[in-house]
């Protein structure tokens, strides 16, 4: 074998081992739902908007082609069929007096592309399920329904007039011709829709509206996932815009589910910092209100333009110890509940060490001063008192054992003190604005809820 014969054939090696390593690499495609048929031989499903031919059987001759339902399909005199619509419909192949029929489901290119008009159900709402779709015309399709629910027939006809749970969840089957899909049903009573964050949003923070989220049964759903479920949820009479800016005050929420139509107004402020600084109380209760106005009225009334930290706390310590009493000369043991919040020194003129601290705490932060809450002991029983922040530097505040039991007397023994008085012994200090709204109007406004 000479030189030039040895050198086509290792060429020729070469080149069958190329090609042999290309021929087993398959390409990546993009699997869709329905794989696209190119010629109709039996019954079948086509993707929508795809054109294919329709075959004739062996020995047909001059064939006539007909759709019974040309809006989903139609044909031509070449048997080339155009899928149009999401739906079912026949074609028949005439040839004399021979004929041969095929059903043909028009289908999704994905089970994604297409949904229920309403997968979440208010107790007591009636609704028709169809299917719906942001890409397809779905109005040839009819369904037919195989439900967990016996509310549900096999139609799609719902009927929870009389349903009375909370929330339930169950398997749903549907299909049309050819095409068919499971998915899960939510059931839930109509409160349920309002829970989650559309509760606890405050005012003044910007929120995209498809970050909010509302929960059932253990699943959270986005706002355009709920409006995919058939619920369309409005905002002051319009539809929940992309970019939500809540103002403080009360909000109208209505849920729109078919022809059920549910409204429930929502409170909204604040946080409580914003609050104190804003002086704005509005979203609060009509009591817890009450104390925050109290308090800016109280700030309004003894921090002026263009005093220092220091002036700023000591007008707001005057005040206090002047204007407050220890609630009942010192008998706490039979205190009412408001004593015991910041609306018992503000409001009512008396009230416990608590009272005073909240309140001080409430002053400080709407005069612009840094404040915390302390709770310890002093003499060894339960007290309350603060730290202020006067020039960068942190300071204890104890207005109540600076106003004596009874009136009169008023000192300043515990005002502005690096250091902890050795009558004093500090277990907490907090900023109390990162406590959240319950808390505030349970307990620190009103103090209403305080179990002794």
């Amino acid at each position: 074998m000479n030189r030039w014969t040895k050198r086509c054939m290792a060429f020729v090696l070469t080149l069958t081992i190329i090609c042999t390593s290309i021929s087993a690499v398959k390409p990546t495609v993009e699997t869709t739902y329905a794989a696209t048929v190119q010629n109709i031989t039996k019954s079948t499903k086509v993707v929508c908007r795809k054109t294919v031919a329709v075959k004739a059987p062996s020995g047909y001759k001059n064939c006539k082609y007909s759709s019974t339902n040309p809006k989903v399909a139609s044909i031509d005199a070449k048997g080339k069929l155009k899928a149009l619509r999401l739906g079912v419909t026949t074609i028949t192949v005439k040839s004399g007096t021979k004929k041969k029929s095929y059903t043909i489901t028009v289908v999704p290119e994905k089970k994604s592309d297409v949904r229920l008009n309403q997968e979440l159900i208010l107790g007591g709402q009636m609704v028709q399920l169809k299917l719906v779709s942001d890409k397809y015309d779905t109005s040839q399709v009819k369904l037919y329904v195989d439900s967990a629910f016996k509310e549900i027939d096999h139609r799609g006809n719902c009927n929870f007039k009389k349903y009375n749970g909370y929330q339930a969840s169950g398997s749903l089957y549907y299909s049309y011709g050819q095409f068919t899909r499971n998915i899960t049903l939510y059931i839930c009573d109509k409160d349920v829709i309002f829970d989650g964050l559309i509760e606890n949003s405050q005012a003044g923070v910007n929120y995209d509206a498809d970050s909010l989220q509302w929960e059932f049964l253990g699943k959270s759903f986005h706002y355009k996932q709920l409006k995919n479920k058939g619920i369309e949820i409005q905002m002051d009479g319009s539809a929940l815009p992309d970019q939500i800016v809540y103002t403080p005050g009360d909000h109208t929420f209505t849920v729109i589910a078919g022809k059920e139509i549910y409204s429930k107004k929502i409170s909204v402020s604040y946080s409580v910092k914003d609050t104190l600084i804003k002086k704005d109380a509005r979203g609060y209760t009509e009591d817890g209100k009450a104390v925050f106005d109290a308090a800016f009225a109280a700030v309004d009334q003894v921090v002026k333009d263009g005093m220092g930290e220091e002036e700023k706390v000591k007008a707001i310590h005057d005040y206090l110890i002047y204007h407050a009493n220890y609630v009942n000369n010192g008998d706490y043991s039979t205190a009412e509940n408001w004593a015991y919040g910041a609306g018992g020194v503000l409001l009512h003129k008396e009230g416990v060490c608590q009272s005073y601290a909240f309140a001080f705490y409430m002053m400080a932060i709407s005069a612009g001063l840094e404040c915390r809450f302390v709770s310890g002991t002093a003499d060894g029983g339960g007290h309350a008192w603060n730290q202020v922040k006067v020039n960068g530097k942190w300071y204890y505040i104890d207005c109540t054992w600076d106003d004596p039991v009874g009136g009169g007397y008023e000192n300043y023994k515990y005002y502005l003190s690096e250091s902890l008085w050795s009558d004093h012994i500090a277990e907490t200090a907090k900023d109390l604005s990162e406590d959240g709204k319950y808390d505030w109007e349970h307990y620190y406004l009103t103090g209403a809820d305080y179990a002794r």
